[in-house]
């Protein structure tokens, strides 16, 4: 047995300490990134059409729901540093495909932005789970893990805070206003144009791909991998991803549960993933994108108080209904795209998203057998993935489908701002159409049977 894993007790407290501290900056750097508040404007900026825009949303989430399984049998066998490693390099990666990225390159543009959406989703699967769980062993290790509670605590609070400055600082430098107004008040005898800004949030990210990288290689792993080979494991793991969809299949309330979150899920995550072209649709400039997404961020702070009250005095399916009906409403209003004010139904949705996430871990938690708590999770991770990128190929069939209608494709800027308005107004009807869905697949799998596990 290596030296690693014959650690003293004051060795391996001392690689707890070390491999938590890793663990919170892997997770803060990872996660909050400068071009989020200007994600859709960026992508077509450089020169992407909205179908392509929602095209490589979808690719990015097949990759995620392709190599999730492998990736937690790669960590599993090879171990879960290893695994870290991996996303660090394809974060490093994806960011300098966009850098080098030529504005305007047509389908070189494309193939390269596929290829960072394909890295993007690889560094989603092979962080998912194994930073936390490298962390939480080598507490377990070291006797501390009553303390995981307090790390993920941290761990919450510091990413809410790196969020709240990526945000503001990735649409502030995203904007020529913002920046010259900076550079005249130095006295700067430059000015500079949208142009040249392009790819400057995406080389923040990059810098931050580079502390990820660096945690990554900080952390210590305090456990040795499982001995089974990398085929076995994969093979184990499939078999309890596969148990844990039939246990879902023939039960009616997590099945109701995984389904209304597909549906909710799904075409709230395709306006979050539009909300910055949606921003700019609606009239409001480009450096209050990040101040919006930071504000939307901090209904965390009550939302889960109120979803606890209603979980613990209404029903599953009344709290589904009242989020549907809070979807509707916002997703109508986002057909309407008033200026200015069409931030109010945007903020239904922001809300509606923190709800869903919390009714869902709530009851899955509270329904699913302990021995499968985590395989069920990961299933829910895999069905709402596989529902968003199903919902974001669908989105780029529609926007080929009204630009057709249109008998031009909408290469400008002000085509594509219209054909955008014209894809909204789709939204509310095929959300309805699925919530009916829903129930009628329910009714016909269990016909009037009370919900429960």
């Amino acid at each position: 047995m290596s030296r690693l894993f014959r650690m003293s007790t004051t060795d391996l407290e001392k690689t707890a300490r070390r491999n938590v501290r890793s663990f919170t900056l892997f997770r803060v750097f990872f996660t909050a990134r400068f071009y989020y508040p200007i994600y859709a404007v960026l992508f077509l900026d450089f020169g992407l059409t909205l179908g392509q825009f929602a095209l490589l949303n979808g690719i990015w989430a097949v990759t995620i729901v392709l190599l999730e399984v492998p990736s937690g049998a790669l960590a599993d066998t090879i171990g879960r540093r290893r695994l870290l490693v991996v996303a660090g390099v394809c974060m490093l990666l994806e960011m300098a495909v966009l850098l080098v990225a030529p504005i305007g390159g047509g389908a070189l543009l494309f193939a390269l932005f596929v290829f960072n959406r394909v890295l993007s989703g690889a560094a989603e699967a092979a962080a998912s789970g194994a930073d936390e769980a490298l962390a939480y062993d080598s507490l377990k290790a070291a006797g501390l893990e009553k303390e995981w509670g307090r790390v993920l605590e941290r761990v919450q609070r510091d990413t809410s805070l790196a969020f709240f400055f990526a945000m503001t600082i990735g649409a502030a430098v995203y904007d020529p206003r913002m920046i010259n107004a900076v550079l005249s008040f130095f006295g700067a005898s430059f000015m500079v144009e949208a142009s040249q800004l392009i790819k400057l949030p995406i080389l923040l990210t990059f810098c931050s791909g580079i502390v990820v990288f660096s945690m990554a290689l900080r952390m210590r792993e305090t456990a040795k991998p499982k001995r089974d080979s990398i085929g076995e494991t994969m093979a184990e793991s499939w078999q309890q991803t596969l148990a844990a969809g039939r246990w879902i299949w023939a039960t009616p309330l997590p099945f109701g549960i995984i389904l209304a979150a597909m549906v909710i899920d799904s075409i709230v995550r395709q306006f979050l993933t539009l909300a910055s072209e949606y921003w700019k649709v609606i009239e409001l400039p480009i450096a209050s994108y990040g101040l919006i997404g930071s504000g939307m961020a901090l209904m965390g702070l009550f939302v889960p108080t109120v979803a606890r009250v209603l979980t613990e005095h209404s029903t599953p399916v009344k709290n589904f209904l009242l989020i549907s009906t809070v979807v509707f409403v916002g997703l109508y209003g986002l057909g309407l795209a008033i200026p200015y004010w069409g931030i109010v139904p945007a903020v239904f949705l922001y809300a509606a998203i923190q709800f869903t996430g919390y009714f869902v871990s709530r009851y899955l938690n509270e329904v699913a057998p302990s021995e499968q708590r985590a395989t069920v999770l990961s299933f829910r991770g895999l069905s709402t993935n596989f529902s968003y990128g199903a919902v974001s190929l669908m989105y780029s069939g529609l926007i080929v489908w009204i630009e057709t209608q249109s008998g031009a494709a909408a290469t400008g800027a002000p085509a594509q701002d219209a054909v955008f308005i014209d894809s909204l107004q789709s939204f509310a009807w095929y959300f309805l159409f699925t919530v009916v869905l829903v129930f009628w697949l329910h009714r016909f799998r269990f016909g009037r049977r009370e919900l429960s596990a």
